[in-house]
């Protein structure tokens, strides 16, 4: 059935139908459960018809949605709550997450929904709700990190529910996660990031280059413009604070030179794809990804190259708590991959820059000679 013939007040009652012209010609529909409420289908096509024919091979889907928002009335299940707070993520309550984490937070709450849906509320008060609930997650622990945001997101959704008077307690909070990674300490070193050049289209090269020399999440890294730079510095509202925090990276002689070295485009960010366009995230991901395969590296991400980041500020002469305050981490995070990663000679060469900063050249020099046995300038005794 085209999408034009859907009398959608009589399949769907009290739902609500958009449709919306888009950028060169496309055209969109959005439905929601009801005017104001959730979203249960979104669909852009290059056409009327194409826009038909999408929605008709969505409609069960869509339907399906629309059903599972109607139980909202449901009080007495987990079901139930757990749609009432999926129809809440589109509310103001939740404007401060991203699309990308309510995005995740639906797939792992139609999964519990799915496996424990008809457990009654009054049952999460039973002395073995808590192991219930554990015992669930340790079902999924052949995907262990999937397994604790799904149960994650239902304990969020059993705070949620006991900050509104629904239930008495949240049986899971604070429970022990079975996935454990610290990739703080992961770093590219500088002979794979030689090995992984050759295998780089220029594009790909820049961004993996700005990233070691400004210590940026892969959010903000493709998000710069080069309004940000600054002849001192590139500075930018981090994503992760919800742009309540500034980074500042400083401008060293190889950031400059890499800056002058990008091709600019009529995109305003600094980095773009080969298309002139700004790099998408999932691009960027999948372009590193193939040049690794190629160059035969493996166990490295695009956020490894902040701990690259770290080394390179090490031997400029920048202490733990200044390099931390860049990153947004903890000092002790970053000593930890000073201790790891970072090489006496780097250390030494780090120590002399911060030494050279506060008493100049010379006064190094002959500190160091002093240091080394080798006497102090003009023949006196040290």
């Amino acid at each position: 059935m085209p999408a034009s013939s859907l009398d959608l007040a009589k399949m769907l009652p009290g739902s609500h139908r958009v449709r919306a012209p888009l950028a060169g010609g496309r055209v969109a529909e959005y439905w929601y459960a009801w005017r104001g409420g959730p979203r249960i289908l979104s669909v852009s096509a290059n056409n009327a018809k194409a826009l038909a024919a999408e929605v008709s091979r969505r409609l069960p889907a869509a339907i399906a949605e629309f059903q599972a928002q109607q139980r909202v009335g449901d009080t007495t299940t987990l079901s139930g709550l757990i749609t009432r707070y999926l129809a809440a993520l589109d509310t103001p309550e939740f404007a401060h997450l991203a699309e990308r984490t309510k995005k995740d937070k639906r797939e792992h709450l139609d999964r519990a929904r799915d496996d424990l849906g008809k457990l009654e509320l009054r049952a999460l008060e039973a002395r073995g709700a808590r192991k219930l609930l554990i015992d669930w997650r340790d079902g999924m622990a052949k995907t262990p990190k999937t397994a604790d945001d799904r149960l994650s997101d239902l304990s969020g959704v059993l705070t949620w529910a006991h900050d509104k008077g629904e239930i008495a307690a949240n049986p899971v909070k604070d429970f022990k996660r079975i996935y454990h990674v610290d990739r703080s300490a992961i770093v590219w070193t500088e002979d794979e990031l030689d090995a992984i050049q050759p295998h780089c289209r220029p594009e790909l090269w820049w961004a993996i280059q700005l990233a070691a020399h400004t210590g940026a999440r892969l959010g903000d890294l493709r998000k710069l413009t080069w309004t940000n730079v600054h002849p001192d510095s590139i500075r930018w509202q981090t994503g992760k604070s919800k742009g309540r925090r500034t980074a500042v990276a400083p401008m060293t002689p190889e950031l400059r030179k890499l800056l002058a070295g990008i091709k600019r485009c009529s995109s305003t960010t600094i980095l773009n794809s080969s298309r002139g366009k700004p790099w998408t995230e999932p691009g960027l991901q999948t372009a590193l990804r193939e040049a690794k395969l190629e160059a035969k590296i493996e166990n490295r991400r695009w956020h490894d190259l902040r701990g690259t980041f770290v080394t390179r500020m090490v031997a400029a002469g920048r202490t733990a708590e200044q390099i931390a305050e860049i990153l947004a981490w903890k000092p002790d995070e970053v000593r930890e991959i000073i201790r790891r990663y970072c090489a006496g000679d780097v250390l030494a060469e780090g120590l002399l820059k911060r030494l050279e900063n506060k008493a100049g050249p010379k006064s190094v020099k002959r500190s160091v000679k002093r240091a080394s046995g080798g006497g102090s300038e003009g023949g006196e005794n040290p």
